[in-house]
């Protein structure tokens, strides 16, 4: 008689079940990797294509930001400028394929209107053996294998030249009211002239303003509005169409703010100098002279920063502000200094002069500026003095022509630099666009 208990536990004829079940499971395995194995080199090539598409739509937005940061040059071949976001060319209207290379494509579309612009990119992959047409309405479904799409907003356009107001590529193009601009009182006295309707003594000019002497209406300091006045004395005189004139506003909203860089342009005039060799960084606030103290001021494009090479601030830092001064120069270009200039000499300068604080003349001899001076009256609220000696005289006279052209001393490079426009990012406006 067998036991019961005897057939539950006896093992014997067990392995073969168990193998049948372990080769089952192992066939199961094996089949489920050769599946995967198949289908991973199609997974891997598609996630390359879209990579890929996702590469050449980035290269379409880039590309865009050049053209508008280039309005004066043909990006795209002829008749392809950018001067005019509300006339776009249709190389950036989306009608227009470049290629990377013999697979890699993209087309790019800038809406026209005020900024911030909107910037679409379709990056394309095509097929091996597909030529690319010169339209993306020329591609066929079935020859994309991949297509990725990116949308950006930028601001650029009218305003943001790296140039400002001063820049442009005739004198027609400067936006400047006149020969001094202040943001702040000016006092003159002695024999000083203010002449914005001569570019030199007896000689008209073509400029589209001829203000001798321009101020801001008012100053904010503390809280309160202090009035900006300008006063002549001596023999000192003004002369413009106006001779004098206030533009209404103060430091926080301001008309008077058209004439003045903005903190953008500002670093992207620093870093042209800074690309041309002729940029100063001083290291203390107190006054120091060209040719002593820093190096001889040259024809060109100017920067002298502030003492640590950052921004002043708002508000601005007194103790951070450059101090320079020349005697004696005769020199073309833009010469821009984030503090204060003071002219005592017989200094000729033929271009623009701006002081981000106070401007302070004193001439002697038969010296004179020839262009523009602008005083921004970051910290102080006499922003501008302008007298002479008995000997002497301190003459500006406005001449749009070498404002925009520094006088014939800028070079090639530099006024390029000029006439681009700063694009800005709106933050957070990345965002791919799922078909």
């Amino acid at each position: 008689m067998v036991s019961y208990r005897s057939v539950l536990i006896d093992q014997r004829g067990i392995a073969l079940p168990l193998a049948l079940i372990l080769l089952t499971v192992l066939m199961s395995l094996t089949l489920a990797f050769l599946t995967m194995g198949g289908t991973e080199p199609t997974i891997a090539a598609n996630l390359k294509s879209g990579e890929m598409a996702l590469a050449a739509a980035e290269a379409g937005i880039e590309r865009a930001i050049w053209a508008l940061s280039n309005p004066t040059v043909d990006t795209a071949g002829a008749n392809t400028k950018l001067p005019d976001l509300n006339n776009i060319p249709a190389a950036y209207s989306g009608a227009t394929l470049f290629a990377l290379d013999g697979s890699r494509a993209f087309s790019v579309t800038i809406t026209p209107g005020a900024a911030p612009n909107t910037i679409t990119a379709h990056g394309y992959v095509v097929r091996n053996g597909v030529a690319l047409p010169a339209q993306p309405a020329g591609l066929a479904q079935a020859d994309i294998i991949g297509h990725r799409v990116i949308e950006l907003k930028v601001s650029a356009g009218a305003g943001n030249a790296v140039g400002g107001p001063a820049t442009g590529q005739s004198g027609s193009d400067v936006k400047l009211p006149g020969a001094l601009s202040v943001a702040g009182t000016v006092q003159l006295s002695g024999n000083a002239l203010v002449d914005g309707s001569d570019q030199a003594a007896g000689t008209p000019n073509n400029c589209a303003g001829k203000a001798g002497v321009t101020v801001r209406a008012q100053t904010m300091s503390n809280g309160t509005n202090t009035t900006n006045t300008i006063s002549v004395s001596g023999s000192a005189s003004t002369v413009g169409t106006p001779a004098q004139q206030s533009v209404a506003g103060n430091q926080n909203t301001s008309t008077f703010q058209q004439y003045l860089f903005t903190s953008a342009q500002l670093a992207a005039l620093k870093a042209l100098a800074q690309s041309q060799g002729t940029y100063v960084m001083p290291t203390t606030n107190a006054t120091l002279t060209f040719g002593v103290d820093i190096p001889a001021l040259t024809d060109g494009l100017t920067f002298v920063d502030t003492v640590n090479g950052q921004t002043l601030g708002n508000p601005a830092d007194p103790s951070m502000m450059a101090s320079v001064k020349i005697t004696g120069a005769n020199n073309s270009g833009w010469l821009i200094v984030m503090g204060n200039i003071r002219i005592d000499g017989n200094v000729t300068y033929n271009g623009l002069v701006y002081a981000d604080n106070t401007f302070t003349y004193h001439g002697t001899g038969t010296g004179g500026i020839y262009g523009a001076v602008v005083s921004a009256n970051a910290v102080d609220a006499v922003a501008s003095v302008v007298d002479t000696t008995d000997s002497g005289n301190s003459k500006i006279y406005y001449d749009c022509n070498k404002v925009a052209n520094g006088g014939g001393g800028l070079s090639g490079s530099v006024q390029n630099g000029l006439n681009r426009v700063i694009v800005s990012i709106v933050p957070g406006s990345w965002q791919e666009i799922w078909n």
